[in-house]
């Protein structure tokens, strides 16, 4: 029988198969990292309280569509944004528990010293490519406030989903950046 997975979302029960040493960094040993982590995990659940919205909502519309023929106005666009913001506020989280796929064929025999490197070079291009991502949708996000942009339906703005997404983005990027200072100090360590 294994053992119930820790805090750190099973990291623990994956380093002792052999996975990467990605999965084992532990973000409370570098400052902030514990409120990080708290934080991330927050969102996570928010997250998920939103794609149990989302499909309450469809089931209620798919309902009311079959039985009453009144499905809820603007179904398709309130889902499309819940279900868009819910994806944003998993990133930060997923990534601090390292749960993001990786595919160590080649890696899963080095050794852990080399495998930590390996894992420093990809959080230093996913900071690099996650902080090019905030960046670029704060641009969206400013457009789309300018412009006033909504769903057409219901006339949800745009720009509070963009909002989520920034937000989320710039936080995976700080996380990405304290894996980084994590994975220095257990190379130390």
């Amino acid at each position: 029988m294994q053992p119930e997975p820790g805090p750190a979302g099973g990291a623990e029960r994956r380093a002792a198969h052999g996975h990467a040493a990605q999965e084992a960094l532990d973000l409370a040993t570098v400052p902030g990292g514990r409120a990080l982590q708290r934080l991330t995990r927050a969102l996570a659940l928010v997250g998920g309280m939103l794609l149990l919205a989302a499909v309450a909502v469809t089931l209620v519309s798919v309902t009311g569509r079959y039985t009453l023929n009144a499905p809820v106005p603007g179904d398709y666009e309130l889902v499309e944004i819940i279900c868009a913001v819910a994806v944003f506020l998993f990133f930060p989280f997923t990534h601090s528990v390292g749960g993001n796929i990786t595919a160590e064929f080649f890696t899963s025999g080095l050794p852990r010293r080399w495998r930590r490197m390996m894992d420093i070079v990809h959080d230093t291009i996913f900071a690099l490519l996650a902080a090019l991502l905030t960046w670029r949708l704060g641009h969206g996000l400013a457009d789309k406030f300018a412009n006033g942009d909504s769903t057409i339906l219901i006339q949800i703005p745009y720009w509070w989903a963009y909002s989520f997404a920034v937000a989320c983005l710039a936080l995976l990027t700080v996380v990405c950046v304290l894996r980084i200072v994590a994975g220095i100090v257990a190379l130390r360590g």
